[in-house]
């Protein structure tokens, strides 16, 4: 199969929490460390968007960087260039932290270790899993997937989604053969344009998609 799918970063800098100065004699109260880092992380918005994802880190420094921008440059060129990482990362919401512009003790409660790595966290902020850089991109692949695995409510939502997804397929072949193309294209589109692209079926509706599309083309020209 053609390379389908990418990895989608949102890139920020965690600074330092900005002092507030009061106006009108009123009082302000500071944002705290956990606040700070969920508001530039995206992490409220998310929610108020019903996103529910978890959110995985990338603690990126400059590829030119003295110590670590070599491991930074082989996983931004080559292990995170990957398809299959990439689709367990559509799984998350995926943040880059610019660790040039980042304070390293926020860095550090969300699971930096000094070094380019991941975190997954959950919405209150908690580290749920947290890896330096892998070697190579099958070990990345595993880590995402294991980093999702501690997320039971997200565990439990993809299982139902998986099985959303092997009643779609039946019902594709089922219009397929009562020769209602387009309606069977309709209907697998669900599957193969979707974001979950783990498991036994998101592969096969992709294949299986390309080829409803061509028999609905040639029903229409009379072929």
């Amino acid at each position: 199969m053609p390379r389908l799918t990418h990895f989608e970063w949102t890139e920020v800098a965690i600074g330092k929490i900005q002092t507030i100065t009061p106006t009108d004699g009123e009082a302000v109260e500071p944002l705290t460390p956990e606040a700070h880092i969920s508001q530039i992380l995206g992490i409220e918005a998310a929610a108020r968007r019903g996103d529910k994802r978890p959110t995985l880190v990338y603690f990126h420094w400059p590829h030119d960087h003295p110590k670590h921008g070599k491991l930074t440059t082989t996983l931004c060129t080559r292990i995170l260039d990957d398809e299959m990482a990439a689709r367990w990362g559509k799984l998350f919401r995926c943040v880059q932290i610019d660790m040039s512009r980042t304070e390293s003790d926020l860095a550090e409660r969300i699971g930096c270790k000094g070094k380019p790595g991941f975190a997954a966290l959950d919405r209150d902020l908690k580290v749920r899993a947290a890896f330096v850089g892998p070697k190579s991109s099958s070990k990345l692949t595993k880590a995402i997937e294991k980093a999702f695995g501690k997320f039971k409510d997200q565990k439990k939502e993809l299982k139902r989604e998986l099985g959303e997804q092997a009643k779609l397929i039946k019902e594709a072949r089922a219009l397929e053969k009562a020769k209602r193309y387009d309606e069977a294209v309709t209907t697998i589109d669900k599957v193969r344009f979707g974001d979950v692209r783990v498991g036994p079926h998101w592969e096969k509706s992709v294949k299986y998609g390309q080829l409803l599309a061509q028999k609905a083309e040639r029903a229409k020209d009379g072929r």
